[in-house]
């Protein structure tokens, strides 16, 4: 079946909690309903860009990204903090329909880039982010900031 990607709305959450949930256990963070929670007001508020990949009606994977403001730019980017794809399907392309999906919303919503940080181990995501034209742009030693930039501002 096709993977679909589309913005998560309220309806989602249940669904886009339980992944959610087993990606801060990647991370480990016990369950909690504070995380259901934290998930709703986000979307709710609009407080950040929820995309879900749907494999028929069943949610397989989401990203969270942030929008934060550059002032010496003066205009925004976006700040992919969260991508997790369900286990059963990875391997299936999920996680970079959705790195496509949330650069495409973010060069249409006028972004000047879009920026992501994983961990330095993290070999998937580190292909995953340069097979789509992210550079590097900071290397700690335990983690690895990636910057695409989709514009010149002022």
């Amino acid at each position: 079946m096709t993977i679909e990607i589309s913005y998560a709305t309220e309806a989602d959450i249940d669904d886009v909690a339980s992944l959610f949930e087993q990606y801060r256990s990647f991370y480990g963070k016990a369950p909690t309903h504070d995380a259901r929670t934290f998930l709703e007001e986000r979307v709710a508020g609009g407080q950040s860009l929820v995309l879900v990949a749907r494999d028929g009606y069943r949610v397989v994977g989401f990203a969270q990204a942030y929008r934060a403001f550059d002032s010496i730019r003066l205009a925004h980017e976006w700040i992919l903090t969260d991508l997790f794809v369900d286990g059963a399907a990875r391997g299936r392309r999920v996680g970079g329909g959705l790195v496509d999906a949330l650069v495409t919303s973010a060069r249409d919503n006028g972004s000047h880039a879009v920026i992501v940080e994983t961990e330095a181990d993290n070999g998937y995501a580190h292909r995953l982010y340069e097979s789509r034209g992210f550079e590097q742009a900071r290397d700690t030693g335990r983690s690895v900031r990636y910057a695409l930039h989709l514009r010149d501002h002022h």
